[in-house]
């Protein structure tokens, strides 16, 4: 297993957010990932306008899983509609 990290950008409104962290958490757990921590960012003002949105609320997981799951974790979460834009990057431990 290898450590991942993932930025996720979620609109700013904040049933949104919350729905949309919820379905990223569950999305992680289907597909085997072992969430070690998860950290509310909190909103900022975005440099340009997404999808029309000034704002966005920014939330930060750190997560153990295998490489070919992060491949499939990278397609689900671009199927969210609450997401605005995601990052995830395997951490060098």
């Amino acid at each position: 297993m290898r450590t991942y990290e993932a930025m996720c950008v979620f609109r700013a409104d904040q049933e949104i957010f919350s729905a949309g962290v919820e379905a990223v958490r569950e999305e992680l757990k289907k597909l085997g990932a072992q969430i070690e921590k998860e950290e509310d960012m909190g909103i900022r003002q975005l440099a340009f306008p997404i999808k029309k949105q000034l704002q966005a609320h920014y939330f930060y997981y750190v997560c153990n899983m295998e490489p070919d799951a992060a491949h499939k974790v990278e397609y689900a979460l671009r199927l969210q509609d609450e997401l605005l834009r995601f990052l995830m990057v395997r951490r060098d431990d």
